[in-house]
């Protein structure tokens, strides 16, 4: 059996709408929305015989909409750093499912989090480990390098080993193959690849949380603005019942998903994330 715990947000959640920032010498708008993305990184992308699914794409989907954008177009990262750089050097307009980070923020925009996610373990269901640094001592744990996950694990369990891979495909065919025990990352990457009682994620609480969203270069405020109106009206959409776009976001985080949560959490999480960061509509009775 899995545990999983319900998204929460951080102190971090309400730094992550940057002031917007406008170029008076920047070019026109292209038709097209580069977006800079992984392969296979479950529940935000991966391959189709067609192109690209997820919940990271019916995103860029609703930006695309907003920004009045033709269509979007993928350049699939090499590593994180090589995507995160893809939008610093604005060979990509964007890039969705990024993990805040400090540092990250002082070079790039963070659009509103859709999603919380937390650093945590997958491993195999019988294991003796239950997650604290103690468990952990002499134990090889496989991370994306670059990653918040790889940072907070390398601070939390000194005594661990950790063997990095350059992309999260490359992470999770180890840990498939055995070739690593433990897997690390982040909450949402980890349920979504994990399997029904053979998987453990551990701890019960995650060693640290993070936002996570869409990031833009800092002098595509007009972007920025176009990617939080987007995500926040996705967001009231879903409180608000709307069918399609339940069916949207239930398919890859919800009930019936191997991330597994629930309605009500989802509508929790994103009435929080609206009502500190955004407008939020609320069914009021006229005669109250």
């Amino acid at each position: 059996m899995r545990a999983f715990t319900a998204l929460a947000p951080t102190a971090a959640m309400l730094a992550m709408v940057a002031p917007l920032a406008f170029s008076p010498t920047a070019k026109a708008e292209s038709t097209t929305l580069k977006a800079v993305i992984f392969e296979e990184v479950n529940p935000l992308y991966r391959k189709t015989d067609v192109g690209y699914e997820g919940l990271g794409v019916d995103i860029l989907e609703q930006i695309r909409i907003q920004a009045r954008r033709r269509k979007v177009s993928y350049r699939v990262a090499s590593s994180v750093k090589d995507g995160v750089g893809a939008v610093i050097s604005g060979k990509a307009d964007i890039a969705c499912g990024v993990a805040f980070t400090w540092g990250r923020a002082t070079q790039l925009s963070y659009s509103l989090p859709f999603a919380i996610g937390g650093t945590r373990l997958l491993t195999a269901f019988d294991t003796t480990i239950d997650g604290t640094p103690d468990s952990l001592k002499g134990q090889t744990v496989g991370v994306v390098q670059d990653t918040p996950a790889a940072n907070v694990l390398k601070s939390v369990a000194p005594g661990v080993t950790l063997k990095t891979f350059k992309r999260p495909d490359e992470a999770l065919d180890a840990y498939n193959k055995g070739e690593v025990p433990i897997l690390g990352g982040g909450t949402l990457w980890l349920a979504a690849n994990s399997s029904p009682n053979e998987s453990a994620l551990l701890p019960f609480r995650p060693y640290a949380r993070s936002g996570i969203g869409c990031i833009v270069n800092q002098k595509s405020g007009k972007l920025l603005s176009s990617t939080n109106v987007a995500i926040g009206q996705m967001m009231q959409a879903y409180m608000d019942g709307d069918a399609g776009t339940r069916r949207m976001i239930d398919r890859w985080i919800g009930p019936d998903s191997n991330v597994g949560l629930t309605q009500q959490a989802i509508k929790s999480l994103y009435g929080l994330i609206l009502s500190t960061t955004a407008e939020i509509s609320t069914s009021v009775d006229p005669g109250s």
